[in-house]
């Protein structure tokens, strides 16, 4: 039978020691595919503890075992990098998403369980990986080999106060499909005395814009369609612009709404280009897959938040419009049995802003919610 009180009042005995592991990550916010401070100090933490330590994968990426793997492998999968933001005129890296939280969380989960709980050791894999917020990250840890042996992977990631309070959780936290799409659109240069002899690019993505707002999504579905950038026009005040730029964010429940809206889109703003004189062509999409996970998964994740935080911690679902690049290492392997936790922690005033703050009660909460998961799924209920 598992110890869990065991494992609940080591972890509540670290607390203090867990708070100061997420400042010291917390202190070395790094972009995407730049995390070599993080990824430094989290292989030297692992190492101590005695992982086998596997650096440098996809760039700045952490695989980590405490030795032969015995199936079923269960990993849990944390991400690293910052966001890029404008503060004061100048441009930093801020840990606005909580990614240093999450590496905290799965680097303490392993770092107990590898103390107390032998029988887990042969199952866990630990996966610390970079650039989550360019979309890239996921997709290269996986073609690097990073879930070639995993049977079953695990994501966590702090949720808004408005959405899940402190003390409670899900086991199902249910992510957006979302399609980030660049049009490029060319037109004719001319002398801006002399329009006639010109099409105006910056006229064609103006029309692009409305044609783009003009495409309604199901009210009963969540769904939503934003152009979040354009650009046309960077010479002289006297110049027709010859070309811009425009990109679209599509998000939705799953990837079937997500691509119907994106071929609406498609048609939106190729359409009233050509209305301007305009030719607009679409250059690039990036996709990030919705969710899609494992019932069985979900139940065994379940019953560990309901362990640590009672029937009443338990939220079943949680939709989000939020996208997570989690959802690519089952797109790469599909047959990968997935369960994603959204912890309570009253965090406000929201992911991505620069004053995004949470209580740090959230992490021990989350140490103990991975640890257990684990054992539940590598070695049975009721181990």
């Amino acid at each position: 039978m598992m110890d869990e009180s065991r494992i609940l009042e080591e972890i509540r005995a670290c607390e203090d020691e867990i708070v100061e592991t997420y400042r010291t990550l917390h202190s070395m916010p790094e972009g995407p595919f730049e995390e070599h401070k993080t990824s430094a100090y989290i292989a030297d933490r692992l190492v101590a503890a005695g992982f086998r330590v596997e650096s440098g994968v996809a760039e700045t990426g952490i695989v980590a075992s405490l030795g032969r793997l015995t199936e079923p492998v269960v990993a849990l999968r944390a991400d690293m990098d910052a966001l890029e933001h404008e503060v004061d005129g100048k441009k930093v890296f801020i840990h606005s998403c909580g990614h240093d939280a999450h590496s905290t969380m799965v680097l303490w989960a392993g770092e107990i369980l590898a103390r107390c709980y032998p029988q887990a050791r042969e199952h866990l894999k630990l996966i610390f990986q970079p650039a989550e917020e360019t979309g890239l990250g996921a997709r290269r840890m996986a073609e690097a080999g990073a879930v070639d042996d995993v049977a079953v992977l695990l994501g966590i990631h702090l949720r808004p106060a408005s959405e899940c309070p402190l003390g409670k959780a899900t086991p199902c936290l249910q992510h957006s499909a979302s399609l980030t799409v660049r049009y490029k659109v060319t037109g004719k240069a001319a002398h801006s005395g002399r329009p006639h002899l010109g099409v105006n690019a910056a006229d064609a993505v103006a029309a692009s814009v409305l044609a783009v707002n003009s495409v309604k999504p199901d009210p009963l579905l969540c769904a939503t369609v934003n152009v979040v950038s354009l650009e046309a026009g960077l010479g002289p005040a006297g110049i027709i612009p010859e070309s811009g730029t425009m990109v679209v964010n599509i998000r939705a429940e799953n990837d079937g709404v997500a691509f119907e809206l994106l071929k609406r889109v498609d048609s939106a703003v190729l359409h009233a280009a050509s209305a301007s004189g305009a030719v607009a062509e679409k250059v690039s999409v990036k996709h990030t897959p919705g969710a899609a996970y494992d019932p069985g998964t979900v139940a065994a994740v379940k019953r560990a938040i309901s362990k640590v935080l009672g029937e009443p911690g338990v939220i079943d679902r949680i939709t989000t419009p939020g996208a997570e690049d989690f959802h690519s290492y089952r797109q790469y392997k599909p047959q990968l049995k997935t369960a994603y936790v959204g912890l309570g922690a009253d965090l406000t005033p929201g992911l991505h802003d620069p004053r995004c703050e949470f209580n740090l009660k959230a992490l021990a909460l989350g140490v103990a919610v991975l640890g257990l998961s684990v054992i539940e799924l590598a070695c049975g209920p009721g181990a």
